[in-house]
């Protein structure tokens, strides 16, 4: 088993070796194409995730526009007086 491993490894090796300076280029342009390709789709399917989320988060803000504010503020202010002197 060990050995089918090892025999693999060095066909690969050779095979690596076999490969000249434009072809591995080839390769590696074809890898950094498809990474570019992969990480614009995830880019994509962010930005209309976050214009979903946003277009459902103005919807749940229509709840509240019936209700109006009091004319009273919530906190008063407390009126301290000096003592006269």
């Amino acid at each position: 088993m060990i050995s089918a491993v090892v025999l693999l490894l060095l066909l690969l090796v050779g095979q690596a070796e076999a490969l000249g300076e434009p072809q591995l280029c080839y390769i590696l342009d074809a890898i950094l194409f498809l990474y570019g390709i992969v990480l614009t789709l995830l880019y994509c399917r962010l930005k209309i995730q976050m214009r979903k989320a946003v277009a459902s988060y103005e919807k749940s803000d229509a709840i509240y526009t019936g209700l109006s504010t009091r004319n009273q503020e919530t906190y008063e202010t407390l009126k301290h007086e000096k003592p006269q002197q």
